[in-house]
């Protein structure tokens, strides 16, 4: 079961390896990964033996992928069914996949939206292999013929299979022999998804995923007989393994039904038989298939449907033995090929070096032999005709030799343009990071200044809003100096219009005693004895003559001036003090 998962973990064993040069990962990173695998095999504390194994703060790839296999995958029993291994790696790849994901999702320019990417990179980890770099170090990579075996099956679920061009795939991939994800999905991205519409791809992702992890042998509309009435319905049929599953649509939502297929049952092509009378039997295109005791019959649209339908569910029947995965299988198969291939290159190697040995043997035999033709010049004849059978055989192992010479330089460029490639490609990756590191400082920079800014701002109000307050205080003293202004003024007109009243009333009374005045003297010079009494009626207390209407007259503006009198002073003197207080308090 590790097997067929070691490379989702790997994927997640370099996301937190990222820290430590992707050699070593922390164990408080991988007790997260630990748990949750735990959790989806039902195996409890599988985490906590991480502190206790081999004493160290870190692991390889190498000794987690061993605790995993004794502690964790060693709980399963040893026959699982294939559903339920294809259930336990759907949430494995789902739980690394959450943890792998953010340097392939927030890549530039995307293409596939992101359940797309998931599915492919599922694709990618089941045919993929674990391989070491130049440094040692382990890394999941997907040979060329994989790669050119996906981007075919694409070009053929979107439509476009007919425009198909291995040479220009050649092209593409001479340089690259291995691909990692990052390199697979730009490749397929740039070269085989451009310019088609999101549902296009999603549906022709989804497709793929089928192929490859569910064993989808084929898929499509194709006509069944009734049980009951003898006439054809259409079905959305699926091709699998053990199964051939019925639909109602190509959601594949509703089921219709499912027909088991094992190595006892087979399929017949049904012979045309222009004589019959049926209706049902004269229609051409059709296949029986005999199982579980039973037998069913399809009809296809033409005559290539009938083959491909009847050739996929032979190769669904043959591979429906217990616990086969066609694909996995498939793909090992194809390994084993790549591998042979290898072996062969290399013996063809070991071949060249043995013609350069005896090239160097038949350099050594040549030497000898002039040198012995020259000390023999009585069998100088003879011996040019062997110089001149190994002067031929020299210069084919010289062309072979160089011929040779130029397959190596040929891979040492070719080795340099990866290496270049490589390089480049870290370089772009470091650079995207620094520049979004300095997008960080600059957000964080703004962020800043946009605080300062406010800060500031909210200062300006609040001084506004004091300057506001003071000027409507200001404004409210001033109006209430101006009411007590108003007043005074008032104050004063009147005190003033008082004055002039006194002085008129004053000026009246200095007439009236004028003309008493003037009274009595003509009194006095008429009758001085009268003017005596006058005088000394003051004396007389118990006499007191009758006043006449002009002295009671002359009394009361006495009385009157008196009091104006008082009130004048009295009104002038608050007023110098309501001045006095007013410019003290200006």
């Amino acid at each position: 079961m590790l097997l067929t998962v070691e490379n989702s973990v790997w994927h997640a064993f370099d996301y937190l390896a990222v820290e430590t040069g992707r050699i070593c990962a922390g164990k408080s990173k991988l007790k997260v990964l630990t748990a949750n695998l735990g959790h989806i095999l039902e195996v409890r504390g599988a985490e906590q033996g991480l502190d206790h194994f081999r004493g160290t703060p870190t692991l390889t790839f190498d000794q987690y992928r061993y605790y995993l296999q004794t502690e964790v995958f060693s709980a399963l029993p040893d026959q699982i069914s294939v559903d339920d291994q294809r259930t336990f790696e759907k949430k494995i790849d789902e739980v690394c996949w959450l943890i792998c994901n953010p340097p392939y999702l927030e890549r530039s320019n995307p293409v596939y939206p992101d359940c797309c990417v998931m599915q492919l990179w599922r694709i990618f980890c089941m045919l993929g292999e674990m391989v070491e770099d130049e440094e040692g170090r382990l890394e999941v990579v997907l040979a060329a013929s994989e790669v050119e075996t996906i981007a075919y099956q694409f070009v053929t679920e979107i439509g476009k299979g007919e425009d198909w061009d291995p040479e220009e795939f050649d092209s593409v991939v001479s340089v690259i022999p291995a691909f990692k994800f990052s390199i697979f999905l730009a490749v397929i991205e740039s070269k085989y998804a451009r310019d088609i519409d999101s549902e296009t791809l999603i549906e022709a992702v989804k497709d793929l995923h089928d192929v490859f992890l569910l064993d989808v042998l084929k898929k499509g509309k194709l006509k069944k007989h009734m049980e009951l009435l003898p006439t054809f319905r259409e079905h959305w049929f699926v091709v699998q393994p053990r199964l051939l599953s019925m639909y109602s649509n190509w959601e594949e939502k509703e089921k219709r039904g499912e027909i088991p297929l094992d190595h006892q049952c087979r399929v017949e092509a049904v012979r045309s038989q222009s004589s019959s009378k049926s209706p049902v039997k004269s229609k051409p295109h059709r296949f029986y298939l005999y199982a579980n005791q039973k037998t069913y019959e399809f009809q296809a649209t033409n005559h290539r449907h009938r083959l491909e339908w009847m050739s996929a569910v032979k190769k669904a029947i043959d591979n429906s033995g217990e616990g086969v995965r066609y694909q996995i299988s498939q793909s090992r198969q194809r390994r084993i090929q790549r591998e042979e291939f290898l072996a062969r290159r290399l013996s063809h190697l070991d071949i060249v070096e043995q013609t350069r040995a005896e090239l160097q043997v038949e350099k050594a035999a040549r030497e000898e032999a002039e040198s012995h033709a020259a000390l023999l010049t009585e069998e100088k004849e003879i011996e040019s005709l062997k110089l001149k059978e190994l002067e031929d055989i020299r210069k084919e192992l010289e062309h072979l030799l160089e011929e040779e010479k130029q397959a190596k330089r040929d891979e040492e460029i070719v080795r340099t343009l990866q290496a270049r490639m490589l390089t480049e490609e870290w370089e772009k990756r470091e650079l995207l990071e620094k520049m979004q590191e300095e997008q960080k400082e600059m957000l964080n920079v703004e962020r800043s200044k946009r605080e300062e800014v406010e800060s500031v701002q909210e200062e300006r109000e609040r001084k506004v809003k004091e300057a506001e307050k003071r000027i409507r205080d200001l404004e409210e003293e001033r109006k209430k100096l101006d009411d007590e202004l108003k007043k005074h003024k008032e104050k004063t007109r009147r005190v003033n219009i008082g004055q002039e009243v006194l002085e008129a009333k004053i000026k009246v009374k200095e007439q009236e005693c004028e003309k008493e005045s003037e009274a009595l003297s003509r009194v006095n010079s008429l009758n001085p004895s009268a003017s005596k009494f006058l005088t000394t009626r003051g004396d007389n207390s118990g006499y007191r003559p009758m006043r006449s209407a002009s002295m009671r007259e002359t009394s009361y503006s006495r009385s009157i001036r008196r009091r104006t009198r008082n009130d004048s002073v009295s009104i002038r003197s608050n007023y110098n003090l309501e001045e006095v207080n007013n410019n003290q308090a200006s």
